[in-house]
């Protein structure tokens, strides 16, 4: 039996306009409506907050807020998470702003899958370019920082997990947050501290790589900074 109440959605933006609408209205479509979405945006140089703040203005579960200096993606998400780790009867859940559901039961599924003893549950996703799906099922009593990335999309957890993971597993060794390719950074501590881990294979987000959009040599220098991130996350392991 889900003691689960609703369904919190994170998105931190940057410069993320193009795509808000579709973020939003996947939303909107959703079959359950105990949910409610909060969109940091996190200094965009473009008119995103100003557009997000128009295309919710007329659904009370969406809040958009505004930083006044840089924390980049994981900052971001840790600091609102940190509101609702009291909450066992609340899922926090991690949705970039180019991002969407694309699936209108997504709500329903993880409100009917947590049952009292599951922490983390993430689901399987599509690629836009292609509809590919790297997310899995991660066996019991596995470290996850010693198996291979499975969990991509979409990353979920119980509110209150949050409280006994210090903010030391989301920095550097020169205790700085990690900024791109944070995937692994926020999730394997999660992962680590959960009592059950639940894999829904169901295609429930769909994640934006435009690759057209970024010339060749940004890609690389991005792609070398996600897995140096990956390798550091891994190399410390768990931090009490």
């Amino acid at each position: 039996m889900s003691l689960i109440k609703e369904v919190v959605f994170i998105s931190p933006m940057y410069n993320a306009k193009p795509h808000l609408k579709d973020l939003i209205e996947s939303l909107k479509e959703q079959s359950n409506p105990n949910w409610r979405h909060i969109i940091i945006d996190d200094m965009s140089t473009d008119s995103s907050y100003e557009y997000a703040i128009e295309v919710s203005k007329d659904d009370s579960r969406i809040e958009v807020r505004k930083n006044k200096e840089k924390h980049w993606a994981l900052k971001n998400v840790i600091k609102v998470a940190r509101e609702f780790q009291e909450r066992s009867d609340v899922v926090v859940a991690i949705i970039d702003a180019d991002d969407a559901l694309c699936n209108e039961n997504t709500v329903d599924l993880l409100i009917k899958t947590y049952d009292d003893k599951t922490d983390t549950v993430w689901t399987a996703h599509s690629w836009d370019i292609n509809s590919m799906n790297i997310s899995k099922s991660l066996p019991e009593n596995i470290n996850p920082y010693q198996f291979p990335w499975v969990s991509s999309h979409l990353k979920t957890w119980r509110g209150s997990l949050l409280k006994g993971i210090s903010d030391n597993n989301f920095k550097n060794l020169d205790e700085k947050w990690f900024q791109r390719g944070y995937d692994q950074a926020l999730y394997l501590p999660l992962l680590y501290k959960s009592r059950k881990r639940l894999f829904i294979d169901e295609i429930c987000y769909l994640y934006r790589i435009n690759p057209e959009s970024k010339k060749y040599e940004k890609q690389k220098q991005i792609n070398i900074y996600q897995m140096n991130t990956s390798r550091q996350v891994r190399a410390q392991g768990f931090i009490d």
